[in-house]
């Protein structure tokens, strides 16, 4: 074997050792690690005289303006060591699944909201238990001055305080996961149960993502101070002047509270943005009452590259392993040719007989 057989062969090799090398890499296990903890104390609402009799398990109150409300709450330490308990009061939204949050806020409040069950409610935000301790905590609610239509919604979120160093993540490489775990009980409050109508109305239509995903976000705004229940969403979008749909969603079973809005999703199911004009066409369902929408829309050329970058579904990296592949039969084929021309001039140059 020459050298130029050899030198091929040995290229060969490296190529060969180079793809099990990225194989290997590719395999390699991410550690991961979930804390468990255990929910070892206990809350239990004790109801004033001015609790609608259905309600069982939250505060559901028909008060009077300007009346003010105890909200008693009865907190057991189920563990032997002692616990600093927090209490904070929150106002209801509708998050994009379309589930009402009674234990967190809104980023941005809705902007129909006149009044925040957040502000109306005081209390000790801390609550210090002993080993085995029960306490009662009372919250002052104190209702708007002024008579309104409807319901004002939220809840009082109750967490255990942790010390900084155990909320810390693992040691060991790769994602920690930390559970907290929380009691939420809802408060709704009223100056009289007559009925209201809720109304809706579509507020936005956006080029977004939701988990790293492309969506197309449909702002809906529920303006009236009443919950809007068993919604129904349907919803289609075209490019304009075009008849094909090129994305739907269809949803059921969804609440929204009262004056707050959400942004509904409608998937790409891992497709690009392309800029342009669109058009969508929605429709909600709660019951007897019925809503339909029809908006055009634009994705401008620099949002629909930004938001393809971000999208987790979408391959914008670099392919190494094609380039490598590639570069490799390049320098394959360089070599066959560099050994066929080195063969022909040594035929060339070899003594006739």
């Amino acid at each position: 074997m020459n050298k130029q057989q050899t030198l091929a062969h040995e290229i060969i090799d490296l190529g060969r050792l180079l793809v099990i090398l990225v194989f290997a890499l590719c395999f390699v296990p991410i550690n991961g690690q979930a804390a468990e903890e255990n929910l070892n104390f206990y809350v239990t609402p004790e109801f004033p005289d001015s609790q609608v009799e259905e309600s069982s398990s939250y505060f559901n109150l028909n008060l009077a303006a300007g009346r003010t409300e105890r909200l008693v709450l009865k907190l057991q330490n189920g563990s032997n060591t002692s616990k600093q308990i927090q209490i904070t009061p929150h106002t209801a939204y509708t998050n994009v699944q379309g589930v009402v949050e009674y234990g967190q806020d809104a980023e941005i409040p809705d902007t129909s909201l006149v009044y925040s069950l957040a502000d109306l409610i005081e209390g000790p935000d801390k609550v210090e238990l002993a080993g085995k301790e029960t306490k009662t905590v009372t919250l002052t609610l104190r209702m708007p001055d002024e008579e309104f239509r409807g319901f004002l919604a939220g809840g009082l979120r109750i967490t255990e305080l942790k010390e900084e160093e155990e909320s810390t993540s693992s040691s060991e490489e790769g994602v920690a996961i930390k559970n907290e775990f929380a009691y939420v009980v809802g408060v709704i409050v009223s100056n009289s149960r007559d009925v209201v109508k809720p109304e809706l109305e579509l507020l936005d239509v956006f080029a977004d993502q939701l988990n790293y995903r492309n969506v197309i976000s449909a702002t809906i705004q529920n303006f009236t101070a009443t919950f809007v229940n068993r919604m129904t969403v349907d919803a289609t979008v075209k490019r304009k002047n075009e008849d094909e749909v090129l994305y739907e969603a269809h949803e059921e079973m969804m609440q929204m509270a009262p004056n707050s809005n959400f942004n509904f999703p409608i998937s790409l199911e891992g497709e690009r943005f392309r800029s342009g004009n669109y058009i969508i066409k929605m429709k909600a369902t709660s019951g007897e009452d019925e809503w339909e929408w029809e908006r055009e829309f634009t994705i401008d050329t620099e949002t629909a590259q930004e938001l393809n970058q971000a999208d987790v579904t979408i391959d914008t990296s670099v392919n190494w392993w094609m380039i490598g592949t590639f570069s490799l039969i390049v320098v394959l084929v360089g070599i066959v040719l560099y050994l066929i021309i080195q063969r022909k001039k040594a035929c060339e140059h070899k003594p006739k007989d």
